[in-house]
């Protein structure tokens, strides 16, 4: 998934956007002091943009050096985040900053593990600015702050516009009209199938079954975060759609055995029309124009990348609600300086920083505080999609939709119940009324566990 460098001169570009927002360096006064030869373990999620993971330990090291200090950065991925925390904890080995995505700050207050930082929220607020509205529920759980927001990595709706072209398609704008789309151009006597999408156990999943089921109306929780059930006719529609597109051969017979990459890898093969997928397959196709070794070449794969779109993920009957992996930061209780913790986290919060960050990462990165938002907006003006990456935060949905992210709704989401109840009738041969029921009743006793 891979990239081509941005000058200095598109950086200045960008970056004269944002000039009130970085015009002076984040003095952050608020913060706590450090004492000198503080050491710090800091877990960050591995992501398929790799320069994007090289910033994040770079913008840790200039703090590390700025204080007499060291960092340990230390990675999970997509596949291994809730067993690698869980194991953490256990273990009592968990890291003095972790890095958390969408349920994790509810699910991890509510194993009572992460500090109240609600008065550092407040006190760092002026010099790194506010979440939306919708994103800021993520790391608030019972009226405290458990974690600090910094960005969102959606999932968009890839798709080939050339292929959609030759067959009279129009691009499409919800999951009714994905499915029709794929129908339309799938071939599979020549290994070329309309979608890709596996309900497997990464965000790839279970994060496009939520998006699926908030976008039809479907949620768990109600209003107040107290369970409902998803025995209902829109919850047998999000089914239908889910199981449909592999019981009609629109979907590459091994679909189901992806893991995180599998859908990046046949959509940027060609061996598919559509996937779900963050901003990592621009960053793979932009990455293939800067290492192509002839002028031939070079032509191929810059048509290639002209015809790849990233679109909203679909909308519903019910709207668009994209969920996406939040990522904040979160401090440990078993953490040995917190004051340590609080001015890492402020200084990569900072405006400048975020920006530093965010340059690199191909448009995967998409800040959620506004004065970091602000930085960035020339940067997300380069192009189409990249104007669709920038608009991320506007149809962010988070897990639990419509109620508050609590702990009982992390865990359903950890629980993997969303996407192995698709799997029991595409696999098990069960009905559709029987993988709800299973599922639903398998989220009832999270509730009742958790909720008490």
């Amino acid at each position: 998934m891979r990239d081509r460098r941005l000058t200095r001169r598109t950086f200045l570009a960008g970056a004269a956007g944002a000039s009130v927002a970085l015009a002076l360096p984040l003095r952050l006064d608020a913060a706590p002091a450090v004492k000198k030869g503080a050491s710090l373990r800091l877990w960050i999620l591995k992501t398929y943009v790799e320069p994007t993971n090289k910033a994040i330990e770079g913008s840790a090291q200039r703090w590390a050096e700025k204080h007499g200090a060291s960092v340990t950065v230390e990675y999970f991925t997509f596949e291994d985040v809730q067993t690698k925390y869980v194991a953490a904890i256990e273990n009592k080995n968990t890291p003095d900053v972790g890095q958390l995505e969408t349920g994790a700050p509810a699910r991890f207050a509510g194993m009572g593990q992460l500090m109240d930082l609600s008065s550092f929220a407040r006190q760092v607020e002026g010099e790194v600015g506010k979440p939306p509205a919708n994103v800021a529920p993520v790391t608030v759980i019972g009226g405290k702050t458990y974690a600090l927001p910094w960005y969102i990595m959606p999932a968009f709706w890839y798709v080939w516009r050339d292929v959609l072209d030759k067959h009279k398609v129009k691009l499409p704008n919800t999951f009714e009209e994905a499915k029709a789309a794929a129908a339309a151009v799938n071939r599979p006597k020549d290994n070329f199938y309309g979608m890709g999408q596996s309900w497997n156990r990464t965000a790839d999943g279970y994060g496009v079954m939520q998006s699926l089921m908030y976008s039809h109306g479907v949620g768990w929780a109600t209003k107040d975060g107290k369970y409902q059930s998803i025995k209902n006719a829109r919850m047998q529609t999000v089914m239908k759609w889910a199981t449909d597109i592999y019981k009609e051969g629109i979907q590459p017979a091994d679909t189901l055995t992806w893991t995180g990459s599998g859908n990046n890898e046949n959509f940027i093969a060609k061996n598919i029309a559509q996937t779900s997928n963050g901003p990592s397959i621009t960053f793979a196709m932009e990455n293939a124009v800067a290492k192509a070794t002839d002028a031939k070449e070079k032509k191929a794969r810059e048509e290639a990348l002209a015809n790849h779109v990233a679109l909203p993920h679909p909308g519903g009957p019910d709207g668009r609600r994209m969920w996406s992996i939040a990522m904040s930061f979160g401090i440990f209780k078993n953490s040995k300086d917190p004051d340590a913790a609080m001015s890492l986290i402020a200084h990569l919060l900072s405006p400048e920083e975020t920006f530093r960050v965010m340059k690199d990462s191909y448009g995967q990165f998409t800040p959620v505080l506004d004065k970091a938002r602000a930085a960035s907006k020339e940067y997300f003006n380069k192009n189409e999609n990249y104007r669709t990456f920038g608009r991320a935060a506007e149809w962010f949905s988070a897990t639990g939709w419509p109620g508050p992210v609590t702990a009982a709704a992390a865990e359903v989401q950890a629980s993997n119940v969303l996407t192995d109840a698709p799997a029991k009738v595409i696999v098990d041969k069960w009905s559709v009324d029987q993988a709800i029921d299973w599922a639903d009743k398998k989220i009832k006793e999270i509730y009742d566990t958790i909720q008490g």
